[in-house]
């Protein structure tokens, strides 16, 4: 019978030198192979596939987050090992994605019988990630991942995004903003944000650590407005990519959903599956973060912008859109910037029969060409809610949000004007020179 083959990263404590000596009896079910000095020394052992199970200490340089998840893909399960009474240790352990957890008292055979039940588990899962949540969503309320979405060329994204969490927030509960866009994110600079605070970049490194929890990624975020959602910056300089690796991304996407009833995050451009680049044995990959949290979340609002050249980018790239696997149920398109002028005869009938002549999609929304709120909200540092209640672009987002989360718990300060436009869910939304559709 095989022996198991374990590696260890133990930098020289009690409980290593006892397992080695353990497996060294010809009647143990496992062997040592080799004790690594590092996690480099473990990743290549892995690599080589010498390896079936890592043992290793808490304290182990360079321990991650995504050297866990490069064991895994190895096929190579990991137990760590914490001071006795260490807690914090623990907990980290388990934010990383470890499921086996020992102690450096615990005798050998302790450490031979995790080894064992996590060769037999996923190596990939078993994580028991202890987040904690600051605010109570209540039992009846739904914990939903929005991203929200749109080719190059400007459409509107943080625009749509920022506004609808702002109108959802009232609706689904407490509400977290996340500037995503690896690109050049601007949600902050959109909300008049003068002073720098802790952001996804600062969460993508505790969360590599294992060391961003519920609480913690409460405090990185700053409230928007009273009533407004929370926000959580963007990336302060666009080369900072490199700090949200794919993995890292994927457990903060957990954590929102856990900390949050609803989260909405906004999205950088390409979704091209960019090939990984090495650095120093860290894999990178820019576009991850788009790519995986299209995959993830529970709805996608895809923006488009309303003019021949912005529907020409979106129908070119629906086909990376629909290249992730997103059944189209689970796609809300909205078509930004809409007014008249643009298009022979009624705009709107004109944009719907070209986006079913060559997508087979409806639109969700009109959001119309609104420059004067849109401006106001800008130089205010404020969401359309704020800085022009009851305006067209307003009004049509709210209608959005309402569709989404349930206009039967809409609450709106400001009872909705008509005006003449595009339609949009029994609510009008005017579109400067256009006509009703």
């Amino acid at each position: 019978m095989a022996r198991l083959r374990i590696v260890t990263a133990g930098t020289g404590a009690p409980w290593e030198a006892a397992l080695v000596q353990a497996c060294q009896d010809r009647a143990s079910a496992a062997e040592v192979v080799q004790r690594c000095y590092d996690v480099g020394d473990l990743l290549a052992a892995a690599a080589a596939g010498r390896a079936q199970v890592a043992v290793v200490a808490a304290g182990t340089r360079w321990l991650d987050r995504e050297a866990v998840t490069r064991l895994a893909a190895a096929g190579v399960a990991v137990v760590g090992v914490v001071p006795d009474g260490d807690e914090d240790a623990e907990r980290r352990l388990r934010q990383l994605g470890i499921g086996h957890v020992a102690r450096n008292l615990d005798p050998p055979g302790t450490l031979l019988e995790l080894a064992g039940a996590a060769a037999l588990a996923d190596p990939a899962g078993g994580a028991d990630r202890d987040a904690g949540t600051p605010p109570d969503p209540g039992p009846a309320r739904r914990r939903t991942l929005v991203a929200v979405w749109g080719p190059k060329g400007a459409p509107g994204r943080t625009t749509v995004a920022l506004n609808l969490a702002f109108e959802a927030a009232p609706l689904a509960g407490e509400t977290l903003l996340v500037d995503a866009d690896t690109y050049g994110g601007s949600v902050a600079q959109a909300l008049g944000f003068l002073q720098d605070y802790p952001g996804l970049a600062w969460a993508a490194r505790l969360a590599s650590r294992g060391e961003l929890d519920g609480p913690r990624l409460w405090q990185a975020t700053r409230r928007a407005a009273r009533e407004g959602p929370r926000v959580l910056a963007g990336l302060p300089r666009a080369e900072l990519w490199t700090e949200v690796r794919p993995s890292t991304w994927e457990s903060l996407l957990d954590l929102f959903r856990t900390a949050f009833p609803l989260t909405v995050v906004d999205l950088g451009f390409c979704l091209e599956e960019d090939e990984e680049l090495l650095y120093d044995q860290v894999r990178f990959r820019r576009n991850a973060v788009a790519r995986s949290a299209l995959a993830h979340a529970d709805l996608v609002v895809a923006v488009t912008r309303a003019d021949p050249v912005g529907l020409h980018d979106f129908i070119r790239a629906w086909q990376q859109l629909s290249e992730l696997g997103i059944p189209a149920d689970r796609i809300r398109l909205v078509v930004n910037q809409a007014r008249g002028g643009l298009f022979a005869g009624d705009p709107a009938t004109q944009i719907r029969a070209a986006l079913a002549r060559y997508l087979g999609v409806e639109p969700a929304a009109f959001i119309p060409y609104d420059r004067a709120a849109i401006d106001a909200a800008l130089m205010a540092g404020q969401s359309l809610v704020e800085a022009r209640p009851g305006s067209p672009a307003q009004q049509a987002v709210a209608a959005l949000a309402a569709s989404i989360f349930g206009e039967h718990h809409a609450h709106q300060p400001h009872r909705a004007k008509r005006h003449r436009g595009f339609t949009l869910a029994g609510r009008t939304a005017a579109v400067p020179g256009g006509r009703e559709a």
